[in-house]
């Protein structure tokens, strides 16, 4: 785990431990209330800057040395020890996008947006609040507790068919859809479609991004049921 990624996670532990549960039960994401890349950027940086802010119940600090204080106390694995970071927040520049009004933006649309990384079950990086309703778990249960859509969501009949389209879009650069069953929390199942692109450094695919849209709950409203991809289409 990099040292960007592990400040992320010592963060949402930090928070978790404060209320007394584990992190993937969280009822918040962190990017709802602040962009993860201005506390990536500050672990980075070397400076001795601090970048504070608010989450739900509690006050936030994170140091440039990658020391975490909830509500004044500092937060050590298993352990919390009361402490102090300086009196002066010295927060990062602010991205030239609003990352919370992008994150109110997903949390609105009728799907789930999310970014994956590019490799074997595609682990999460992003994922936009209006999973819970999709999936029946947290976001953070995918960012860092270990649900994985790959190997946890996707029917395992529906898995090759995912992945060759997946494959297809990374080899000629281009955009997929494909629609395959979903596996909730609650092992009910959900037809759902994926529309994606996958993301480049260079020639080498990184990341893939893209839109999940529920076709239970459009094809409910429009009266019908589904058992196959064919049926699932809901222009179909």
């Amino acid at each position: 785990m990099s040292r960007s990624n592990e400040i992320i996670y010592k963060v949402v532990a930090a928070l978790a431990a404060a209320d007394g549960t584990d992190p993937g039960s969280l009822e918040y994401t962190l990017a709802d209330y602040v962009d993860p890349t201005m506390i990536e950027r500050l672990v980075m940086s070397e400076t001795t800057s601090e970048l504070s802010f608010e989450v739900p119940g509690h006050n936030v600090t994170v140091t440039a040395d990658s020391n975490v204080f909830v509500d004044g106390v500092k937060y050590r694995a298993g352990t919390q020890s009361r402490g102090a970071s300086g009196e002066q927040t010295i927060a990062s520049p602010p991205a030239p996008e609003n990352p919370l009004q992008l994150q109110r933006f997903f949390a609105n649309l009728p799907c789930t947006v999310y970014q994956s990384r590019n490799e074997e079950g595609w682990p999460i990086e992003f994922i936009s609040g209006n999973c819970r309703d999709l999936t029946g778990y947290e976001p953070n249960a995918f960012v860092i507790g270990g649900v994985n859509f790959g190997f946890d969501l996707i029917h395992p009949d529906d898995c090759d068919r995912v992945g060759e389209a997946v494959d297809e879009a990374i080899e000629t650069e281009s955009p997929f859809s494909v629609m395959y069953r979903l596996q909730r929390a609650d092992s009910t199942e959900r037809w759902v479609l994926e529309i994606g692109m996958p993301l480049f450094d260079g020639t080498e695919p990184l990341s893939i991004v893209g839109a999940i849209v529920d076709l239970s709950e459009v094809n409910r409203k429009q009266g019908q049921s589904i058992s196959s991809p064919e049926q699932a289409n809901p222009s179909g």
